[in-house]
């Protein structure tokens, strides 16, 4: 029977949810990667031409912005250091490009 000040059911509560959240943090770096790609493929067969520029720039700042975020929530491991090395050897890589870009144009 719930009683609101029945400590029991309150810690009973919160052991569950937590072990879901444990539970969920073990796939969050596949999931990490699966939205990443899934970004890419959307933008490549469904927006390509069909949008202005702007939609088509923030809806790659959601996704990999997302998919960064998963990857820091997620559990200790060998993905999660796999998943960020390669999402800062992006970031690195575009800002490289950036600047060679203007290097080249001055």
């Amino acid at each position: 029977m719930y009683v609101p000040w029945n400590k029991e059911y309150i810690v009973t509560k919160r052991v569950v949810f937590g072990w879901g959240i444990m539970k969920m943090r073990k796939n969050l770096g596949l999931v990490s990667i699966i939205i990443f790609i899934l970004t890419f493929l959307i933008m490549k067969f469904f927006m390509e031409g069909k949008v202005s520029g702007m939609v088509g720039t923030n809806f790659l700042i959601a996704g990999v912005g997302v998919s960064v975020l998963l990857a820091i929530f997620s559990e200790k491991g060998r993905v999660k250091t796999i998943v960020l090395s390669l999402y800062s050897l992006l970031i690195v890589g575009f800002i490289m490009m950036v600047i060679l870009y203007r290097v080249a144009h001055m």
